[in-house]
């Protein structure tokens, strides 16, 4: 392997200038200067040391993505269909602005700040953590730091990158109500953050008319999938006398079409699903998923885009970012106002 003292010498400079720009100290390096080193390095196909960048250098070009969760719906996380966008999303940004990323998952503070420590990793993206959580991190941890999809109810002493989860419930409820499933349930996993304010907007615009939605209408769900499959099972009069269900995720909603066509149910005939997110299977499953899309990869985009400015002590007017979301019409609703069925429940 070329050493760095080769091609100090091809380029007619010190070792120490090579190494600087090799670990981006180049403020006194002329640029005609570092074109030969990194024309040198290119030709070579010089392979720096990361061990080497991080103890020698004030950046080692590591980006942490932090997950609170290991699991979702029952099963490994990095499974979940957002998930896997997303990650990879964020990791074809990063190889393009030449970074690395660095998967930390769990909801230990004390393990994530050590890790991200003992890699000094330039900054950290974090998905599934409270504003609690963050500032029981940046305590622990003098890093700059990006959330993902959190709320606050006070000002956000973080940056935040989420999409406009109430418009796209309420998008999905005035969707159903216009065609005539004013009872439709709204189902999710928890009572906070996106899920709730999903529910908000779908609320709204169930009441939007004059008609009333009650709490009862947002239904929770276990998590484990066997405890899950017992409710669905237990809910089907239920479900079929709300004719219609919004699922707080493309996963979930699929979930259910499968289960219901198990029981013999027709899907939009007898129930009725729409999800969240837009997933690349929305489109495989029959019927075709009615659902939100978000642009996950545009998420990833402005969250790295984010988090460099942060690296580099740049100014950011919006700490809160709201990426549009819209409804994407498929097979899996039907039109109780076209086949005039009562509604009455």
């Amino acid at each position: 392997m070329i050493r760095l003292q080769d091609i100090a010498d091809m380029v007619g400079v010190s070792r120490t200038t090579v190494s600087n720009v090799i670990h981006g100290n180049t403020k006194r390096v002329s640029k005609q200067t570092i074109d030969k080193i990194n024309e040198v390095l290119k030709k070579e196909g010089y392979v720096p040391n990361m061990g080497s960048m991080i103890l020698t250098s004030n950046v080692s070009r590591i980006i942490g993505f932090i997950m609170s969760y290991e699991e979702t719906h029952g099963y490994n996380a990095m499974q979940d269909p957002f998930v896997g966008e997303f990650v990879g999303s964020l990791r074809k940004a990063a190889d393009y602005a030449g970074y690395y990323i660095m998967l930390i998952s769990g909801t230990d503070i004390e393990k994530i700040a050590k890790v991200a420590s003992q890699w000094n990793v330039d900054g950290l993206v974090a998905l599934g953590f409270t504003s609690t959580d963050f500032i029981a991190l940046r305590r622990k941890l003098n890093k700059p730091i990006i959330m993902i999809d959190t709320y606050s109810e006070n000002e956000l002493p973080y940056v935040n990158v989420g999409i406009d989860d109430f418009s796209g419930g309420y998008q999905i409820g005035e969707y159903l109500l216009n065609r005539g499933y004013s009872k439709a349930l709204f189902l999710a996993e928890t009572r906070q953050a996106s899920d709730y304010y999903r529910w908000l907007g779908f609320k709204k615009a169930m009441e939007s008319q004059g008609g009333f939605c009650s709490k009862s209408r947002y239904v929770l769900v276990y998590p484990e999938y066997q405890l899950r499959m017992k409710q669905y099972e237990d809910w089907i009069p239920r479900f079929k006398e709300a004719g219609a269900i919004a699922f707080s995720s493309d996963y979930a909603a699929m979930e259910g079409i499968n289960f219901f066509l198990s029981r013999g149910l027709k899907i939009p005939q007898d129930i009725s699903v729409t999800g969240f997110d837009d997933n690349m299977y929305t489109e495989l499953i029959h019927p075709k998923l009615t659902t939100i899309h978000q642009d996950v990869s545009k998420k990833a985009d402005i969250a790295l885009e984010q988090l460099i400015k942060l690296i580099k002590d740049e100014s950011i007017q919006n700490r809160n970012i709201k990426i549009e979301v819209k409804l994407i019409e498929r097979d899996s609703v039907g039109n109780r106002i076209t086949n005039n069925i009562q509604t009455s429940i």
